[in-house]
């Protein structure tokens, strides 16, 4: 199951905009836009869904006004539309929905001076993070070895081991809770089994290990064929306790387990979930502490507060962006893992990431993979929506395996690829065309006015009238025209082509020399490097012509099939890039 659509209608910036997306469970679905597009808009229509509805603040309707009512629709690959609006929630009846932001605000408190008017001081906070929502009450197992030693019988206090430590083992009792099931032992078939088996060992004589000699000779293959039993004994065994040492301990240790569980009715569980959550906390605080990046300044963990769990962080001028964004990032990535009940979930992360450093980047890139797994194997589907301004294909910071990530351009743009154009991309590794392709069409050559490659075109079954790079560069450049003064679709691919070209001969023009200008077309591969070597030359390069790498360097070796225009034509259409486009011609 994908989902394919997502559709929002009158939430902050957003009037009506629906998303073709196709996003894959147990993927990185990375959403990209520019700045202003409305990402943090996308966000919030998840953030403001409750169980039965949407429901959204004052401010945060479209054009700030309530008469503009919200809708959040979702529609599944399968044809089922979910919907969200004022009166329903039926997206809540499918997933799980957490949305994972910026954890910043900005608090004013008044103050007050003697002789001196009121005045309020602004300073910026990063919310307090609730971990845990209700502490469960405070319930102790009720296991007292002596007392279950005696209970035993004659022989408790010879091969009973004390098995305190056991109860500290949140895991484990996890499992058992999950996996045991308990009202087994309390049937007629068990009773009659363990009953007669305890008396028969309370009347042997003998130390501790000869008694235990005993059972396994003797007892053992009885209590194996009791299949809950033996299953709960081999589950004891997998958690290799060190006070446990043989298999005559694992079906004693079953049975002391069972009668306090049975001792205890329900407070046995209230006592499974107090250490869940302790268990949980040391998690949270071993998690934040590993990964504080200012721990010699901080100690942050988590605090009980009231009954919730919770983390009270540093002023947000006192640690870094970057330093706030990993940290808050993995405590609600620690709280989501705690939310997410059901089958299907919905993670919305938004632009958090987007000014972390490269080993913080890493770490985030690390926990959302992990995360990923951890839902794939519990047969659950998880949608990590990423919303950002960072391109995967042009920051090498995003490590995700590439064929666990998807990208979306979730930007409209007027953009449309020359096939043609392509096609010379695609095959110019030929060796029939490479090398005159690689100096004259691709890069900017003085003597490109002598070269015709009509027939190997054809034989690739490329555009002959394109044979010569005088015609392609004519297309090329009515292709920036276009791009430059019209207002209609363009061809991203044909504008790096023509930027290539127009810087790289402004810049051979510059030199005054033949020799370095030999060396400017011969000997340096790239357009990078061809102005590094003019400028170290003495040559003046404009810095314009260096910032316009945004464009010029994007990779054009392309795999047959691969396009980048979409990407390529979102950074064309910032303004201030056309207008440093625009003066190369000025």
């Amino acid at each position: 199951m994908n989902i394919n659509q997502v559709e929002i209608t009158n939430v902050k910036g957003i009037g009506n905009k629906s998303f073709q997306l196709d996003l894959n469970p147990n993927k990185a679905n990375i959403l990209v836009a520019p700045n202003g597009f409305g990402k943090s808009s996308f966000a919030l229509a998840f953030d403001r869904l409750k169980r039965d509805k949407i429901e959204l603040g004052d401010k945060e309707y479209f054009n700030k006004s309530t008469a503009n009512r919200p809708e959040l629709k979702i529609t599944l690959s399968n044809g089922t539309e979910l919907i969200a609006d004022d009166n329903r929630n039926t997206i809540s009846d499918t997933f799980d929905v957490v949305v994972i932001k910026n954890q910043t605000e900005p608090k004013s408190v008044v103050q007050t001076i003697p002789g001196r008017p009121p005045f309020a001081r602004t300073s910026l906070d990063i919310v307090r993070t609730t971990l845990i929502q209700t502490i469960p009450p405070k319930v102790d197992f009720a296991y007292h070895s002596a007392t279950l030693k005696a209970y035993f019988g004659a022989n408790g206090n010879k091969i009973l081991i004390n098995i305190s430590n056991l109860f500290s083992s949140g895991r484990f009792f996890y499992i058992i809770e999950n996996k045991i099931d308990f009202s087994r032992f309390e049937l007629k078939a068990f009773k009659k089994l363990i009953e007669p088996a305890i008396e028969q060992i309370n009347n042997r004589d003998g130390t501790g290990n000869q008694i235990k000699t005993w059972i396994e000779d003797n007892l053992l293959d009885e209590l194996k064929a009791h299949d809950e039993f033996s299953k709960f004994a081999s589950i004891i065994q997998s958690f290799g306790f060190e006070v446990l040492n043989d298999e005559v301990d694992y079906y004693l240790t079953a049975w002391q387990l069972i009668t306090v569980r049975n001792e205890m009715g329900v407070d046995f569980k209230k006592a499974c979930k107090y250490l869940y959550f302790l268990d949980k906390k040391q998690h949270y605080t071993e998690t934040i502490a590993n990964y504080n990046p200012v721990k010699d300044r901080f100690d942050i963990k988590p605090k009980a507060e009231g009954n919730s769990l919770v983390v009270n962080w540093p002023k947000a001028h006192e640690i870094s962006n970057g330093q706030r964004d990993i940290l808050t990032f993995m405590a609600l990535l620690l709280k989501t893992r705690n939310s997410f009940k059901k089958k299907d979930c919905i993670l919305v992360i938004d632009e958090i990431f987007d000014y972390m450093d490269d080993a913080n980047l890493i770490t985030f890139q690390y926990y959302i993979s992990t995360f990923i797994e951890e839902m794939k194997g519990q047969k659950r589907r998880i949608f990590p929506i990423l919303l950002t301004h960072l391109d995967p294909l042009f920051f090498n910071h995003f490590c995700f395996n590439d064929n666990k990530i998807k990208v979306c351009y979730i930007k409209d743009i007027k953009v449309k690829t020359n096939q043609h154009i392509l096609n010379i991309i695609y095959n110019r590794e030929d060796g029939t065309i490479k090398d005159t392709v690689d100096a004259h069409y691709f890069h900017f050559h003085p003597d490109s006015e002598a070269i015709d490659i009509t027939n190997e075109f054809k034989a690739l079954n490329l555009n002959s009238d394109w044979g010569t790079p005088d015609k392609f560069f004519k297309k090329i450049f009515r292709e920036v025209r276009r791009y430059l003064f019209d207002d209609e679709t363009f061809d991203p691919l044909a504008i790096c082509f023509g930027v290539r070209n127009r810087i790289e001969q402004l810049v051979y023009d510059k030199i005054p020399d033949a020799e370095n200008q030999r060396k400017f077309i011969e000997e340096y591969n790239g357009t990078k490097n061809k102005l590094h070597f003019a400028a170290s030359i003495g040559v003046q390069i404009p810095e314009t012509y260096f910032l316009l790498g945004i464009i010029y360097n994007t990779s054009l070796h392309l795999s047959q099939g691969q396009d980048i225009s979409k990407p390529l034509g979102l950074k064309l259409e910032n303004g201030t890039i056309k207008q440093m486009i625009m003066n190369l011609w000025n």
